[in-house]
């Protein structure tokens, strides 16, 4: 599976779409991770899966149904279980211990959040200890930063899941 990861669009709804019409192949799936529902919402994402959660921006953004996304959401995917959170409520602008914790606690082996503006990859191998832990398999924490280019940012994440594949990458507006 192919998948283009968004966070913190703050109007960038431009930006967005330019990365999705630039794609060699559509992507298969797309996340958003908060801070501009209604810009993700408006994009043409063709055929793809849509996994979507709000952030602290996102005060009313329903959806097609009148109800709010969730402030998280944690998926099933290809042998992976996926959280996407936007960030705020774990504090990651203070450090990603808290969100690390409830990553470990919902048995998630891939972590997807944004909030920071910051992109960030971090992998943590099986058998490493985190936080009084043994992991059993690798943990994955990515953050694609931010694709509003006036917050700092401009940038947006790419993923390719399979079984036995997790690769990120980080991609910038040009």
């Amino acid at each position: 599976m192919e998948a283009i990861i968004f966070s913190d669009s703050h109007g960038n709804r431009a930006g967005m779409q330019q990365v999705l019409s630039h794609q060699v192949k559509s992507p298969e799936a797309v996340f958003f991770l908060g801070d501009g529902l209604r810009d993700f919402d408006a994009l043409d994402t063709a055929n793809a899966s849509l996994y979507r959660v709000t952030g602290n921006c996102d005060w009313f953004s329903p959806l097609g149904d009148g109800k709010n996304p969730p402030t998280e959401c944690l998926t099933a995917l290809l042998g992976h279980t996926i959280l996407l959170t936007h960030g705020h409520k774990f504090s990651v602008k203070s450090g990603e211990e808290h969100l690390l914790r409830h990553a470990l606690a919902a048995g998630a082996d891939i972590v997807l959040f944004g909030h920071t503006h910051r992109p960030t990859l971090r992998t943590f191998s099986a058998g490493e200890e985190l936080l009084g832990q043994t992991l059993a398999r690798p943990l994955y924490l990515f953050n694609p930063g931010s694709i509003a280019s006036g917050y700092g940012g401009g940038s947006f994440g790419t993923l390719l899941l399979t079984r036995d594949t997790v690769l990120f990458s980080h991609g910038s507006l040009s």
